[in-house]
């Protein structure tokens, strides 16, 4: 049996609930002391790990804000810069653009040759480049339109190696300057027309703004390991067994799961760390991470027809962004948390698994042994009733730029907007945007939490998981709730944070047309105040003392009258005797 309730406090005012479970499973048996030199670029990949072990990666249910990494905007224009940091391509999307070299010749210098680091890793293909507005080459066409005969692309390099590319008249870049393990291209421009009276495209200059679209990064899928519970050949280990179309010939590139897991394990050349956290496969929950990986490739309803799969991303990471930006770009788009259970990481995706309460018994109030604090729901001000924010549009008529996407709404009888900022950059879908960000509104007009210590009985619960709680004091009966936080006390005690929970959260699990609706409010009853009700008891027990004293006195005056009742009775029957005896002529005794 659990110690006695204490009521400490009601109402705390708002509190985000964040979970931060230490991180343990990051950085374990790695090497910390490895410095890279690929690509011209110096970085620690010690202080990379360092870096992804500093990130929150618990149960938080919602989700901090997400950032853009700057290299999602930087890749639309290319730039010279020898040292860039290492970049990682994600998906089908618009590749790096990053000169590595540049050199001008012929007899009036009228060709300039570059050579462009496309990713710091083996990619699937490059397809397109467009210059400005304007479709410039493809892989199966060459040059398109004016560009013919005045840009051309002799190399397209998936991945660095031995193989010589001469670059230019000068022999400064020749069978030695080979990008090992990155994927690059080698363009050059005609400044000068084909004929005297032509006009090459690049005559006023060649444009900045370059558009290089592929398909990236190889990716692990544990689905097709056959050592990992899967079938099939890939293995964590072995980077050649990864792939962007699997053996089976299904396209795995975009599945976000697969993705954050990519940035996890990261990406070797020669046997060093190149980008990513890398992070040991045994460190990882992979069970997980399967799960994930067909929730997010089941297909949804868009409402403006025809299906999509559930969670679809790309985009392009720097080594030099925060490790912890990329994570959370990765996770917003997916509506997905990182757990960190018993020194293994988790990829869980937010979905409806609340059933999973039905034939739980749950936690009560005796499993409660201290001073609770509830959150409900905080002040106006603070609850947003719009969220607003970009999603990367890969339509030719914006070649992968950031746009907003329609804004997510509630209506209000105030008028008085409170918008959230919510940018999903490595989204490209409109439709997938619009669920993520309806999600996250919906989740925010509930937010609410209770803390407090618990019996040893709470650890049965894990981090994550939905419970149902019976709690008097706040009229709670088998309301669910998540579990957001633990925390071990004295004595073993399970120092827990419970996040609110309702299916209306979950709405878009199957299409994204539903609307966003208002929470269903908590009402103040005064009469279950454990003060008012303190009183209410004393005040019964009173009255009940009271009803016995009257009840106890009116007994007494019935026994009083009984007996007199029949002492008149003795004196009625000696007067019967008498009077019959006089009637008899009997003398008196």
């Amino acid at each position: 049996m659990a110690k006695a309730l204490k009521v400490a406090a009601i109402v705390v005012g708002v509190a985000a609930l964040a979970v931060i479970t230490g991180g343990a499973a990051l950085g374990l048996g790695v090497s910390l002391a490895t410095t890279l030199t690929i690509g011209g670029a110096y970085i620690s990949a010690g202080a990379l790990l360092l870096g992804a072990g500093a990130l929150s990666l618990g149960a938080a249910l919602l989700q901090k804000k997400p950032q853009v990494p700057a290299s999602q905007t930087d890749r639309l224009n290319a730039s010279i810069d020898p040292r860039a940091f290492r970049k990682t391509v994600l998906g089908s999307t618009a590749l790096a653009t990053d000169v590595r070299y540049q050199e001008w010749y012929g007899a009036n210098q009228e060709f300039c040759a570059w050579i462009v680091a496309l990713a710091s890793h083996r990619i699937q293909s490059m397809d397109e480049v467009w210059l400005n507005d304007d479709l410039a080459w493809t892989a199966a066409g060459g040059a398109q339109g004016k560009y013919v005969g005045y840009f051309l692309v002799p190399n397209v390099v998936l991945e660095g190696s031995a193989a010589t590319i001469t670059v230019g008249t000068s022999g400064k870049w020749d069978g030695s300057r080979r990008l090992t393990g990155c994927a690059y291209a080698h363009f050059v421009f005609r400044t000068t027309g084909l004929s005297k009276k032509a006009e090459s495209p690049f005559s006023s200059g060649i444009p900045s703004r370059i558009t290089i679209i592929g398909r990236g990064a190889m990716l692990y899928d544990m689905r097709r390991d056959s050592t990992a519970g899967g079938s099939g050949p890939m293995r964590a280990a072995d980077q050649s067994t990864w792939r962007y179309i699997a053996d089976d010939g299904a396209d795995i590139g975009e599945n976000l799961a697969l993705l954050i897991l990519r940035v996890l394990l990261g990406w070797k050349i020669n046997g060093k760390l190149a980008t990513g956290c890398g992070l040991p496969a045994k460190r990882l929950n992979l069970a997980s991470f399967q799960i994930a990986a067909n929730q997010c490739d089941e297909l949804v309803n868009r409402s403006i027809g025809g299906t999509e799969p559930r969670y679809r991303g790309a985009g392009v990471m720097s080594e030099g962004d925060d490790p912890r930006t990329v994570i959370d770009a990765l996770c917003a788009a997916c509506n997905g948390r990182l757990r960190d259970t018993q020194g293994r990481l988790s990829l869980v995706i937010m979905h409806n698994d609340l059933a999973l309460a039905a034939a739980d018994d749950g936690l009560n109030a005796d499993d409660v042994i201290g001073a609770f604090t509830w959150n409900p729901d905080p002040s106006m001000d603070q609850t947003p009733n719009v969220v607003r924010g970009k999603y990367t549009d890969a339509s030719p008529a914006s070649l992968y730029q950031l746009l907003p996407y329609p804004d997510v709404s509630i209506p209000t009888n105030t008028g008085i907007e409170r918008a959230m900022g919510l940018d999903l950059a490595v989204c490209e879908s409109p439709s997938q945007a619009q669920r993520i960000a309806k999600q996250v509104l919906q989740r925010r007009q509930y937010d609410r939490s209770f803390t407090a210590p618990f019996d040893i009985r709470a650890w049965k619960y894990p981090v994550g998981s939905p419970v149902p709680f019976t709690f008097p004091p706040l009229g709670f009966v088998r309301q669910i709730f998540r579990v957001a936080e633990q925390e071990i006390g004295a004595g073993g005690i399970c120092n827990m944070t419970l996040s609110f929970e309702t299916e209306e959260i979950y709405r878009w699990d199957a299409d994204d047309a539903q609307p966003v609706r208002a929470a269903t409010a908590i009402i103040y009853d005064p009469t279950k105040s454990a003060l008012i009700q303190a009183i209410n008891d004393a005040a019964s027990s009173e009255t009940v003392d009271a009803q016995a004293e009257i009840i106890a006195a009116q007994q007494g005056a019935l026994a009083t009258a009984q007996d007199t009742l029949a002492a008149q009775q003795q004196t009625l029957s000696a007067y019967d005797g008498r009077i019959r005896r006089l009637e008899a002529g009997e003398q008196e005794p």
